[in-house]
């Protein structure tokens, strides 16, 4: 596999969050001095995490200090195919690891959960929008996701499911944006996932469920850097468990595999 060079900076980060994580885990052996407690793990997560990431921070205790990229999948891939460091990569399809696969740049990769689409509507509902048809009227404000990113795909997946189309929509470069625009009411209506609809309650944001023939599977992928790097390879292990389940599910996320 070819080695990412460490030394590089982040390209052109969505959002980067540094997040202390607990050092009550455990150590990689007594008077080693290879302790991994306090390092940084790098992560890439894709946007429709932003919200889940700060719980799953303060509930991991392995040991070390996550160093967040958020962004959506097609950037945070470009990123790491670019030679920005990184220890784990979570994008939201199977689809997104591809391009970085093909190039030997993953050590492993599990799915960790899955997400389904709905139709968010803005707050008050001002497009009258009651059934996934709806859309398809030219008075409604619609935003979707491009199609060359994970909640694109999954839109025109929806969309031809039910014999639906839509023109005039805007196309945007991650579902934040599409959520962003929902809950502001510049959009009436948007294909987001069942998580992002959660966390914009809150802000009106309610939502129409919508028959997702193959909801996205997201995959955790530890790096070619992360596999040599202990407290990331920690991480990654505790992803795949029953208490990162349980946040994701609290937070909209389905089972991997469903």
């Amino acid at each position: 596999m070819r080695r990412i060079r460490s030394g590089r900076q982040l390209l052109a980060p969505a959002v980067l969050l540094v997040l202390a994580v607990g050092c009550s885990g455990p150590g990689t052996g007594s008077g080693s001095g290879s302790d991994r407690t306090g390092q940084q793990i790098t992560v890439f997560a894709a946007s429709s995490l932003t919200d889940v990431i700060s719980t799953i921070n303060e509930a991991y205790d392995g040991g070390g200090q996550l160093r967040i990229n958020l962004g959506s999948s097609a950037q945070l891939t470009a990123q790491l195919r670019s030679g920005a460091p990184a220890d784990v990569l979570i994008t939201a399809d199977l689809e997104a690891l591809q391009a970085v696969r093909d190039e030997g740049l993953l050590g492993a990769e599990q799915v960790i959960a899955g997400n389904t689409s709905v139709l968010a509507v803005a707050p008050g509902n001002p497009g009258k929008v009651h059934a996934l048809a709806d859309v398809a009227q030219e008075s409604v404000q619609v935003a979707l996701c491009a199609p060359s990113v994970p909640c694109g795909r999954a839109a025109e997946r929806v969309l031809a499911a039910a014999g639906v189309m839509v023109s005039g929509e805007s196309r945007e470069d991650s579902v934040r944006s599409v959520l962003t625009k929902v809950a502001t009411g510049q959009a009436d209506a948007g294909l987001v996932y069942q998580s992002d609809a959660l966390s914009a309650a809150n802000q009106g944001v309610t939502y129409l469920e919508v028959t997702d023939p193959e909801p996205n599977q997201y995959p955790a992928a530890l790096t070619a850097e992360g596999a040599e790097h202990e407290a990331a390879v920690r991480f990654y292990e505790w992803l795949a468990g029953e208490e990162a389940a349980r946040i994701l599910r609290s937070a909209g996320f389905q089972p991997a595999g469903t």
